[in-house]
């Protein structure tokens, strides 16, 4: 994909300052792409000026041609950049450069993300475009109706927009938070880039809040909360206007989850599925497809297979775990066999300590488990070989009942109506019975008897001050299934309460796909017509279509999956063996679990004594001395 920032500053700056965060905030965003860049620069009493950055040379047919040098631009009168670092997917030629203007001369965006409807925009709304990229429907679709062409985004996005009329700075989110976008503001600047470090730097901050640590050892939430003071992640869903002539902000959430019930999509779900794919095929570079085993990415790959024919070589890559009982290697093959297509393994057997530091220091921040670190050995493979473009299975799970804790909350609101299906559940019905009790009694407590369980529980971990602050909780009270899907799926946007589970998995593709300059597509996670379809509609039971998870989902892609996986119930997801992987390697981390950066948070006799313990330490244990040590490997890279 590409990286985007942006400076809007209040007050005079000399050449010295564009210099110094020009330069800051290209290097931060550069590994998103690589392909090409470019620099707007905003000037006092003049219009924006295009400067040259990525290329030398432009071809002669480009509607705007940036023909300055960037250092013999910058002046006194320079008051705010928009600046592009490009991953080139659709139309990767010249003719899309960015920060792109608008046929007016108007409207000036900084884009990224894939628009995958597009060609169909382009037609409906008589677009009258000079190049084929979705960035130019986008900005056009911008200059007549402005943030009301929004809600016609079939895609995944984070956009800035200048006008240069008003002068002002707006920046955009699509509606699952798929792509990152964070902001701040100081007395003499309003700042936005898609990465938090760069913004870290400029507000000066260097300590991570308490709140974010505490949240990402004891929950393994990395995206929960906001992590330097400051610094703000633009909500999904939402835009943000900057007006430094008035000084003002204005923030607005343009989509709201509520609205799905309003809407009732009425086409079969095997022809929304089929739609989904074919725009998502569109591109420009070599594409391949994530196998996990599962009956998701099966789904896409069975698909994809449909619509690009028998010929079509596809590349394929899995996460194995040889002679582990987490290895998905048998569900791998079958469905390879089915479709077709080179499947390429990256063996957990291989990871190591090092690939931990890897993932710190590539993503600017600490993994939740070494299934983060498989993630992003996939990703580095997949870029090896040269694919741009990588097809996922994610927010499945979250549109149609997959997960352990539907079955858990169906059993306390729908218990009747999912019993008979107990031999296909993805868990026991003894241990789903006992999970919904503990849930249940502690859903009943105040938040004080709340804080006093957690005193109770974890007082000897972290401080009584912190564990009172904390009112998120991993498992929130719901009124049944359809709202917790809801809350997964759009997490705080449907109710603060929510964490957002789809979404910290989203941040971590994009995470680890930019590290190597790597695109993923999840048609489940950024359709806009799938949530349509029964997000909020349907109780558990009804999606259970054959009486196993995710029933609708099987029925409606039954033609494109393998025998075995249309018919195989059980849930393991990305499976690592996360205990041995740590049990092999994390006698090596004693210098991150003790890091002193952790002692105002974290008790330092209980880490000495986990330590001491390590590696007799329960599964349960091993997770959070695997969080311990990243989050430790993290504040010492960030302090130093």
């Amino acid at each position: 994909m590409c990286g985007i920032a942006g400076i809007s500053t209040l007050f005079e700056k000399d050449v010295n300052f564009w210099k110094k965060w020009i330069y800051t905030f290209s290097e931060d965003i550069q590994h998103r792409g690589k392909d090409d860049a470019g620099i707007l620069l905003m000037l006092r009493h003049a219009d924006p000026m295009p400067v040259l950055w990525g290329k030398e040379q432009y071809n002669e047919d480009l509607q705007f041609i940036p023909t300055k040098p960037l250092l013999g631009s910058l002046s006194e009168a320079v008051n705010g950049m928009l600046l592009h670092q490009r991953l080139s997917i659709i139309a990767p030629g010249d003719r899309s450069h960015q920060p792109m203007c608008d046929a007016s001369g108007r409207y000036w965006i900084t884009f990224n993300g894939e628009i995958f409807n597009y060609i169909e925009l382009r037609t409906q709304h008589k677009l009258n475009t000079v190049t084929d990229s979705d960035t130019e429907v986008l900005l056009e679709l911008w200059a007549k109706m402005e943030d009301k062409c929004l809600p016609l985004l079939d895609g995944f996005f984070a956009f800035s927009i200048y006008d240069a009329h008003e002068n002002t700075y707006t920046i955009a989110r699509d509606r699952t938070g798929v792509k990152p976008l964070f902001y701040a503001k100081r007395e003499d600047a309003f700042v936005f880039s898609s990465e938090e470090s760069t913004l870290r730097k400029f507000m000066g901050v260097k300590q991570v809040r308490d709140e974010a640590i505490y949240l990402h050892v004891k929950h393994g939430m990395t995206d929960a909360v906001n992590w330097f003071e400051g610094v703000e992640s633009l909500k999904p869903g939402h835009w943000l206007r900057w007006n430094p002539n008035l000084r003002s902000i204005i923030h607005r959430r343009w989509y709201y989850p509520s609205s799905l019930l309003n809407i009732h999509e009425s086409r079969p779900l095997e022809s929304l599925l089929l739609e989904s794919m074919k725009k998502r095929l569109r591109s420009d570079v070599p594409m391949g497809f994530a196998l996990s085993g599962g009956l998701d990415s099966a789904v896409l790959l069975g698909l994809a297979r449909h619509m690009l024919g028998a010929s079509e070589d596809l590349h394929l890559f899995s996460i194995g775990s040889k002679d582990e009982p987490e290895d998905e290697r048998k569900w791998q093959e079958i469905v390879q066999k089915h479709n077709g297509g080179l499947v390429h393994y990256i063996d957990t057997n291989t990871f190591k300590t090092s690939h931990i530091e890897d993932v710190v220091i590539q993503s600017n921040r600490p993994p939740v488990a070494w299934n983060n670190i498989a993630h992003f050995q996939l990703c580095k493979s997949v870029r090896d070989l040269g694919v741009t473009v990588l097809f996922n299975g994610q927010g499945a799970d979250e549109l149609y009942g997959g997960y352990p804790d539907h079955f858990v909350e169906a059993w306390q609101s729908e218990k009747d109506e999912i019993l008979p299906y107990a031999a296909n559940f993805p868990m026991s019905l003894d241990r789903i019975k006992k999970i919904a009790w503990k849930r249940k009694l502690r859903q009943r407590m105040s938040q004080d008897w709340k804080h006093r369980m957690d005193r109770f529980f974890w007082g000897h971990v972290f401080t009584k001050e912190l564990i009172n602050s904390n009112e998120m909780e991993l498992h929130p009270k719901v009124e049944n299934v359809k709202e917790l899907m809801m809350g997964e799926y759009y997490g705080a946007n449907v109710n603060g309460k929510f964490y957002g589970r789809l979404y910290q998995m989203l941040q971590w593709e994009d995470r680890n796909g930019m590290a190597f300059q790597l695109e993923s597509r999840n048609p489940f996670a950024d359709d806009l017509h799938l949530p349509q379809h029964v997000l909020g509609k349907k109780l558990l039971h009804e999606l259970m279509e054959g009486g196993r998870s995710k029933g609708i989902l099987r029925e409606a892609a039954k033609n494109y999956l393998p025998e075995a996986i249309y018919n195989r119930t059980d849930k393991k997801g990305f499976s690592v063996p996360e205990a041995n992987l740590t049990r092999k390697w994390g006698g090596e981390w004693n210098s991150w679990i003790m890091s002193s950066q952790l002692d105002h948070v974290i008790n330092r006799d209980y880490r000495e004594k986990l330590i001491s313990k390590f590696p007799q330490l329960t599964p349960k244990d091993l997770s959070i001395y695997f969080r311990m040590a990243s989050i430790g490997l993290f504040l010492e890279r960030l302090d130093g």
